[in-house]
């Protein structure tokens, strides 16, 4: 009995560890305006838009063609700018998309990618990362047999037809989460503000240059500056961030188990997930 006590109690003590909290960062923008779950920049010639809720956030972007031209993107000329440090978009890389013989067994969970549906490019409700195993986002994949891909040469220039969008990949805007020193704080019961700053005392700006024209190269080209900062930082437990809610999809059933999303969430938020 007393070995069954320290074992259930060892486990409590390692669920306790594990149980995530949630850091979320909230920024503005002085470009850029809100329209439902997508923060929107718009000129005669297009339309530049993003969610950047995700974990370590994504300054990925739709990039919708409003004329009736081709429109092409520099990505030589295109670059995510943080705290002043320039990052190419254009890397010179080659992918290579791999099939297999044997089936591929893989653990995963899904950030906001884009999709377009009846005018929205982004869910209203996020899954949350804890929904995966312990929290983690584990992403692994069992590969046996004979593999073959395909190689795809990253482009320097994109080009997006009249009236049709893209949807570009973009850079992860935080990788580690801030901490106080102060447990009320750092491992809130349920939320604890971080800091609350302004424009001039963010410790944080970023911002996405495109560089797009109406020919291939060499041709006049036009830049856009979407720029981005810090305006607040705010910790949550998990029961103060997520909620299990039954699965409402068209496949689900009586049987279907919970899923864990998000209460909280927005286009100009992203979060960082940290444990005890």
């Amino acid at each position: 009995m007393k070995n069954l006590f320290y074992a259930l109690l060892a486990s409590l003590m390692l669920t306790s560890c594990m149980t995530p909290f949630y850091q979320v960062y909230t920024v503005k923008s002085e470009n850029l305006t809100q329209k439902e779950n997508t923060l929107a920049f718009e000129n005669e010639d297009c339309e530049v838009l993003y969610n950047l809720w995700s974990e370590k956030g994504s300054v990925s972007f739709v990039f919708k063609n409003k004329t009736d031209k081709d429109i092409f993107i520099d990505m030589t000329q295109t670059f995510f700018i943080k705290d002043g440090e320039a990052h190419d978009y254009y890397l010179n890389r080659t992918f290579t998309n791999q099939s297999f013989s044997s089936v591929n067994v893989g653990y995963s969970y899904s950030v906001s990618n884009a999709y377009a549906v009846a005018g929205k490019w982004w869910p209203n409700q996020y899954s949350s990362v804890a929904s995966s195993l312990f929290g983690i986002g584990l992403n692994a994949e069992k590969k046996n047999g004979f593999s073959s891909g395909v190689e795809t040469k990253e482009q320097e220039v994109i080009c997006i037809p009249a009236h049709s969008f893209k949807y570009i990949g973009g850079y992860s805007i935080c990788e580690k989460p801030a901490s106080t020193c102060d447990n009320k704080i750092d491992y809130p019961s349920k939320t604890a503000v971080f800091a609350d700053y302004s424009l001039s005392t963010t410790p944080l700006t970023f911002k996405n240059r495109i560089a797009y024209s109406f020919d291939k190269r060499p041709a006049p080209v036009t830049f856009i500056e979407n720029s981005f900062w810090l305006e607040s930082v705010k910790n949550y437990s998990e029961k103060a961030a997520t909620e299990l809610v039954k699965d409402e999809t068209k496949c689900a059933s009586e049987f279907s188990p919970k899923k864990r999303v998000f209460k909280i969430g927005g286009p100009n938020q992203f979060y960082l997930v940290y444990r005890r």
